[in-house]
C-alpha cells in the first residue's frame, strides 16, 4: 500500500474526518490533508510524526511506509530517466552499431 492510501486508511481507522484530523495536526484547511491522501503532495516528516500520535500509529510502522514510498519514487524516477535517455539516444543513433556490437567485431 502506498503512503497516501496508508495515511488515509489510518485516519479512517481513527474515525476522523479530514477536517477533524487536519485540526488535530495543527492546520486549518482540509485541502492540505486531501492533497497528502491523494498523493498530490509529499507529507513533511513533522506531519508524519504528528500523524503517528493523532492516528495512533507506531513510528516503526510509519517509518516502513515512508521508506517504501521513497524506494518506489526513486525506482520510478530512475526508470523514467533511463527510458527517456535511451529513447532519445535510439532515434539519434539509428543504424549506428551499439557498443556491444562494436566490441563483438
Amino acid at each position: 500500500m502506498r503512503l497516501p492510501e496508508f495515511i488515509k486508511q489510518k485516519r479512517l481507522n481513527a474515525v476522523l474526518t479530514q477536517q477533524e484530523a487536519v485540526e488535530l495536526l495543527g492546520y486549518k484547511k482540509a485541502q492540505f490533508l486531501s492533497n497528502l491522501e491523494r498523493g498530490l503532495r509529499k507529507p513533511p516528516l513533522e506531519i508524519l510524526r504528528r500523524m503517528c500520535h493523532v492516528y495512533r500509529i507506531s513510528r516503526e510502522e510509519m517509518r516502513e511506509h515512508y521508506i517504501q514510498e521513497a524506494r518506489i519514487d526513486a525506482e520510478e524516477k530512475a526508470i523514467s530517466k533511463w527510458d527517456s535517455h535511451f529513447a532519445l539516444g535510439q532515434s539519434a543513433q539509428q543504424g549506428a552499431p551499439s557498443v556491444l556490437e562494436e566490441n563483438e567485431e
